[in-house]
């Protein structure tokens, strides 16, 4: 997180501030982002260009550094559908719906045009496109439309079992740079059809906002791109989000004057998977920390922000336009925002570093309207905010897609634990109704702080955990699993095949983790190789029934 307010308080240094100058021989090319900021972007060093954001990125327009390449987000090689509903069962889709690509079965389509049935074995596929109309016994189409499979999960009762075991893919870096400037702040998002967003602040030329896209569930990334500072000191604290429809909108914050708590918060959008991006707008006047959250329905997006005016508002046409803000009052860390199919929105936060109480709020018909907040827990423990890392209260949140089964996430001294930092999880069963005590994850023996913690709930509503993990000295990241955290998590899983010092003041608040499908997905910050770069890792089949 980039500004924060507790410094001052805390007799804290801001960690970005040393940082600010750029590192000579890390610079990328980066275009102009849109007509507003043409020709900002900073001229490139040798390798890894980032491609400028906006219309303008595209290759006809902006002008990039030397080995820059001006496209935006560029286009990954080939990537395979996903194999999950690949093929439809009797009239209608498996899944949800066939992956693109994927025939339907069985005449998906009846002679004369009626649409199939839909499949009664559907799990937690999207609503995909149906893959191509059903065939006649001729072998030609019959002519009416595939199945289409229905709603995503629709189709029926998900039979849940044990999940496969949990082996995480080999790590890949998303910083698409060859130098050696920090990278850190790692968050993510993911949508239908395997389609997933990273977004992270980035350091190597002059700070931005970085975003890489994935159409195959992680197999290939896009070229990254990027919302560089305008009118401001710098920019930091990116979110991303993904919309039902698709959508992907990327945010950044603008600092404008840190001392005097001004800023603004930053959006662009893609509509198609990240091959281009909308020109670059403000949407809102916030000093710090935005988050950002995709409802299930297409258009659907919700940011919030932190400060003495902090806040979170509803938008239904894709960012074009905004609903009112329902106030969260004075907070100084951001929030969470999990959205459902059910309308259940859930927005845990920290209230501040004082008072220190799990602050919650709801709302159960979309965002239209809000409950009044409460407060889960009197107090979320100890925070090591002048530890190397340091750690913020930051907190994490996920629900299974129906938004019943929800998780909340946070790293602390507790009683309960090791006597440092340690990863604590919340649960509820009923939509937030009721929870769980503070439950304790990491299974280490011996004393050692635990950081970063992020959660995701798959379709079983099971819980998938990862956090950065010093049991071993060093800058690692595991991961635990639980189909019910009231009754413990499996054995922790280290996800990093490599590691680095962790001897930082700062290597960002939080990280990624998403359900995407049956895979579980994790992004963080690594510092294996220099001072900072994002990598991912994914665990196939981690999340399926």
């Amino acid at each position: 997180m980039a500004a924060r307010t507790s410094t001052k308080r805390r007799g804290m240094r801001a960690p970005w501030l040393a940082i600010l100058v750029p590192l000579v021989g890390c610079s990328s090319s980066e275009n102009g982002e849109g007509n507003a900021v043409r020709g900002s972007g900073v001229a490139g060093a040798t390798g890894g260009s980032m491609a400028g954001a906006g219309t303008a990125g595209r290759a006809s327009s902006g002008t990039g550094g030397g080995g820059g390449v001006p496209a935006v987000g560029g286009a990954t090689t080939g990537g395979t559908p996903s194999t999950a509903g690949r093929s439809s069962s009797s009239g209608g889709a498996s899944g949800g719906g066939a992956a693109p690509g994927g025939a339907a079965n069985n005449g998906g389509a009846t002679p004369g045009g009626a649409s199939g049935a839909s499949g009664a074995s559907g799990t937690s596929g999207t609503g995909a496109s149906g893959g191509v109309a059903g065939l006649a016994s001729g072998g030609q189409p019959s002519g009416g439309a595939g199945a289409g499979g229905g709603a995503a999960g629709s189709g029926g009762a998900v039979t849940c079992g044990a999940g496969s075991p949990v082996t995480f893919s080999a790590n890949v870096r998303l910083n698409d740079d060859t130098g050696t400037a920090e990278q850190n702040e790692v968050a993510l998002a993911t949508g239908p059809a395997g389609l997933a967003v990273a977004g992270w602040m980035d350091n190597r030329a002059t700070r931005v906002c970085a975003f890489s896209v994935t159409t195959d569930g992680g197999a290939t990334w896009k070229k990254n791109v990027s919302i560089p500072n305008v009118s401001g000191q710098f920019v930091g604290d990116p979110a991303v989000a993904i919309d039902g429809g698709g959508t992907i909108y990327a945010v950044c914050q603008e600092y404008l004057d840190l001392d005097a708590g001004t800023g603004n918060v930053r959006l662009m959008t893609s509509k198609d998977k990240g091959m281009t991006w909308s020109a670059v707008s403000t949407i809102q006047s916030a000093p710090d920390k935005p988050w950002a959250g995709g409802g299930l329905e297409a258009g659907t997006v919700f940011v919030s922000w932190l400060g003495r005016s902090a806040g979170i508002k509803r938008s239904i046409d894709g960012g074009a336009t905004w609903g009112t803000t329902q106030s969260l009052g004075y907070i100084i860390h951001g929030t969470a925002i999990v959205t459902s199919t059910t309308g259940l929105v859930h927005v845990p936060y920290n209230l501040d570093s004082d008072r220190n109480q799990l602050r919650y709020l709801r709302s159960t018909d979309g965002g239209a309207t809000w409950e009044k907040t409460r407060d889960l827990i009197a107090d979320m423990g100890t925070f090591c905010f002048e530890c190397s890392p340091r750690q913020h209260p930051i907190v994490g949140a996920a629900a299974d897609p129906s938004g019943k089964n929800v998780a909340i996430t946070w790293t602390s001294t507790l009683s309960g634990g090791q006597g440092d930092d340690d990863v604590w999880l919340m649960f509820s069963k009923d939509g937030g109704d009721t929870w769980s005590k503070p439950l304790r994850v990491n299974d280490n023996a011996t004393k050692s702080r635990q950081l970063q913690s992020w959660v995701g709930v798959d379709q079983c509503n099971r819980v998938h955990v990862a956090w950065t993990d010093l049991r071993n000295g060093k800058n690692e990241v595991w991961y635990a699993r639980s189909a019910d955290p009231t009754q413990g998590f499996e054995a922790n899983v280290q996800v990093t095949d490599g590691r680095g010092t962790a001897d930082r003041d700062f290597i960002g608040d939080f990280k990624g983790v998403a359900v995407l499908g049956s895979d579980v997905l994790v992004v963080w910050t690594d510092t294996r190789r220099d001072g900072g770069d994002i990598y991912f890792s994914r665990a196939v089949g981690a999340a399926a029934p």
